[in-house]
């Protein structure tokens, strides 16, 4: 039986740069041989000591993983391409200002993506229930197969999906499921979505939401088992999944959330736990919507919300962004896979750029770009529930070769990524320009 597993992991700081090989140096050791580890975060960086949250899936083989172990890393070559792609990553569950709501982060998604050739994210950046307004080169990527692709471990393929699926938990009352046949037959006949293979689940997801000590937002689901049985089978039909089902939110946590509270998205981290398994154990991209479970659901409890909520509130289904955002999703493939002739392949050597909030750098995205020595930019504006610091990733030798950029808002970023696509020195656009220093040898 397949359950998931919730861990904190607290080892020694060291001096060194947490790049990904180092992070996976201080846990690995520490982690049940009988867990594949699917999520992770460094949440606090106190006393000399790290605090780690994990979450796992026990009960697989380590070799039933599609692509491999989480902890493996491939260096990139140093050779760069002539494409310039960026990676614009907000962390599910933190209540990120600006990304931590439905799809809010998205006018600063296409900003940034006007800097570049492609703009990787992922759901929680685009979706905003029923709306979608992502750019065309906005690509479409679950977390977990975000953070693959930082690690090495596989390449994307754009423009490759065309078949999508949806597995639905079967809800408590039928017309919350008419509700959703309804929302594929509206993408279907409006968006032109190829949507042929859909899949009701008869045993409930069970989906439970918790916040970790940290101010994280997390979940466990039951009958994971059973989730990924039917993950594997769609793994031959269709080219993504859709997933949507119901997940219980307390009315005392939905009032603060729709106020703006500092409270974190309570679907998104049980929602992330449950696409990162599916895309752990499958090849397939995968996007969560949390299904309607109460028509109250549709009456905001305060009346008018949170200006970054209202894409949540007039929506009844919350599943047309993710078919429609799954839609733009490249396909993954192994990165030791042969290239086809004609066929267009992102690789890390791509990567031109990682942006993030200053403070959500303790995921895998952050250390995999440290260890890939891909440039970090890093925005201050967009606070989370987070208190790290760049200052605590880098260990005790400072920048080093790493390439960080702290800059106030998305309008600096999108300079910045301009300046780094331009092959421009951001020195020389700031005053005062520092006089060049002479060695004598």
């Amino acid at each position: 039986m397949l359950t998931i597993e919730h861990d904190t992991i607290v080892v020694p700081k060291t001096k060194a740069m947490l790049t990904w090989p180092a992070v996976v140096d201080l846990l690995a050791p520490r982690y049940g041989s009988q867990t594949i580890p699917v999520r992770l975060a460094l949440t606090e960086q106190a006393d000399g000591q790290l605090t780690f949250e994990v979450t796992g899936l026990r009960g697989a083989a380590p070799d039933t993983q599609r692509w491999g172990s989480l902890w493996d890393f491939q260096p990139r070559r140093p050779e760069r391409t002539g494409r310039f792609v960026v990676l614009h990553v907000v962390p599910t569950g933190i209540r990120a200002e600006i990304g931590g709501f439905a799809g809010d982060a998205t006018p600063a998604t296409n900003l940034l993506a006007s800097t570049c050739d492609y703009l990787l994210t992922h759901p929680n950046v685009v979706t905003a229930s029923d709306l979608y307004w992502g750019k065309e080169n906005v690509l479409y990527l679950e977390g977990n197969l975000l953070s693959r692709f930082l690690l090495g471990q596989i390449h994307l393929r754009p423009a490759q999906t065309r078949r999508l699926g949806v597995l639905i938990d079967k809800p408590h009352a039928p017309e919350y499921l008419d509700n959703v046949q309804n929302a594929i037959h509206a993408c279907r006949t409006v968006g032109g979505l190829t949507i042929e293979q859909v899949w009701v689940s008869e045993q409930s997801l069970r989906a439970e939401v918790f916040y970790t000590p940290s101010g994280r937002a997390l979940g466990n689901i039951a009958h994971m088992d059973h989730i990924l049985e039917i993950a594997l089978e769609a793994e031959h039909h269709v080219d993504a999944l859709a997933i949507t089902s119901e997940i219980d939110v307390s009315p005392k946590v939905r009032r603060a959330y729709y106020a703006g509270k500092r409270v974190a998205n309570p679907w998104g981290g049980v929602e992330a736990v449950l696409t990162h398994a599916v895309t752990t154990m499958t090849g397939l991209p995968a996007a969560h919507a949390p299904m309607l479970t109460s028509h109250s659901d549709l009456v905001p409890p305060d009346g008018v919300v949170d200006p970054r909520d209202g894409a949540e509130v007039i929506s009844t289904s919350f599943l047309c962004s993710v078919l429609r955002g799954l839609s733009a999703a490249p396909q993954p493939s192994p990165a030791g896979s042969p290239t086809l002739p004609g066929d267009t392949r992102l690789t890390p050597e791509d990567v031109g750029a990682l942006v993030l909030p200053a403070g959500a750098v303790g995921g895998i995205p952050a250390f995999a770009a440290l260890a890939q020595n891909i440039p970090l930019v890093l925005v201050r504006e967009n606070n989370t529930v987070s208190s790290l610091r760049i200052e605590d990733i880098l260990g005790a030798q400072g920048h080093g070769p790493a390439e960080v950029h702290l800059v106030d808002n998305y309008l600096e970023a999108a300079g910045l990524l301009t300046a780094l696509r331009e092959r421009l020195s951001v020195d020389a656009l700031r005053r005062p320009v520092a006089v060049t220093q002479l060695s004598e040898r």
